[in-house]
């Protein structure tokens, strides 16, 4: 077998990645790819988690975590790579934080932004793969245009209640999302706070993308190319559904008949909350990169509570209305029944219009 040398890794990396490198299908030069590879992974929350920490503790080189929230007590259940102590800080901050304590020896790219038809090809730039750990169709089909338009493999997840699936993405080879789930409106879809998850489910999806990407990198043939991977706990079942590029899809097709349709990008948008609240999300297409010192003396000065600063987001309350803030400009309201209330606290408290 290949030994590793202190010319490839120092000493503390052979140790940690020794029980990896015994693997025939890695070895040290597969250890080798996965040190100079780039993935960017696109949410960190249910699906998000389990593959960054996964991702990380193989030696993927560099991570790009994309994420628009913040961690709150609801997700501990599910999302292990938070707890208790990181309630409040944005979640690709935490992930930061974590997954440089979980292996040193990687880099991680934090990007607190949303995903939406403008800023995804930016996002994505220059990732050798791109993971999809998102909940939302709409920002899922900005992602897969724009992985179709620069050339980028998509490995895609999906978890909800106790089912699951998954498949890879290929541009130009294998059907793209659109192919076989287009067209989809997230208003007509269940949503994880309404009808719950399952761990055990998203463990599973969570690993079957990582073991897709991995093969990748590594340069192998994907096992789900051309096919879709459905699992259902409920009777254990596994089934892998046969995809096929269609001709005529308006975003991947040699022949469409028509344009892609329009993905459409609400700023604000509002999402489901905790006991039937509203919840307003303003998703800023560019990083408006804050000053967090400024922001946090705006904050204060307005009679609002800081609840939880950082280097990359602050948490508020006053009476029944809270928020967040993330440098990026992302901003999250919760408590004021209209959206044109929503508007102009964001606006008192970050001066964004």
């Amino acid at each position: 077998m290949n030994r590793l040398t202190p010319g490839d890794f120092t000493e503390d990396e052979i140790d940690y990645y020794s029980r990896q490198v015994a693997l025939k299908e890695i070895g040290l030069d597969g250890q080798r790819r996965l040190r100079g590879s780039r993935v960017c992974v696109v949410g960190a929350g249910g699906l998000g988690s389990p593959i960054l920490t996964q991702l990380a503790s193989m030696g993927v080189g560099t991570l790009r975590v994309v994420d628009r929230d913040i961690v709150e007590v609801s997700n501990l259940q599910r999302q292990h790579l938070y707890g208790v102590h990181v309630i409040g800080l944005p979640k690709v901050e935490a992930a930061d934080m974590r997954l440089r304590q979980l292996n040193p020896f990687i880099d991680v790219e934090p990007v607190p932004l949303s995903v939406t038809p403008g800023n995804a090809g930016r996002i994505i730039e220059g990732a050798d793969v791109v993971v999809d750990a998102l909940d939302s169709m709409r920002a899922r089909y900005a992602l897969n245009r724009a992985t179709q338009r620069l050339g980028i493999p998509l490995v895609h997840g999906a978890v909800i209640m106790q089912v699951g699936n998954a498949t890879t993405i290929i541009p130009g080879e294998t059907a793209c999302l659109e192919c076989f789930q287009g067209g989809i409106d997230d208003a007509g879809l269940l949503s994880c706070a309404v009808v719950g998850v399952h761990p055990s489910v998203i463990g599973l999806i969570a690993s079957v993308q990582v073991s897709e990407t991995v093969r990748l990198l590594l340069g192998e043939e994907p096992v789900l190319a051309n096919r879709l991977l459905f699992a259902d706990l409920c009777d254990l079942s596994l089934e892998k559904i046969t995809l096929s590029k269609v001709e005529t899809c308006p975003v991947c097709g040699s022949a469409p008949r028509v344009k892609p349709a329009p993905i459409g990008h609400a700023s604000p948008e509002e999402i489901c909350g905790r006991e039937g609240r509203r919840v307003f999300v303003f998703s800023p297409e560019e990083d408006q990169r804050l000053d967090m010192d400024e922001l946090n003396n705006r904050i204060q000065g307005h009679g609002y509570e800081l609840t939880v600063r950082s280097k990359m987001g602050s948490t508020f309350r006053r009476g029944d209305v809270k928020g967040s803030v993330l440098s990026s400009g992302v901003t999250i309201i919760e408590g004021l029944e209209d959206k044109g209330n929503a508007t102009r606290l964001r606006e008192l408290l970050t001066g964004l219009r």
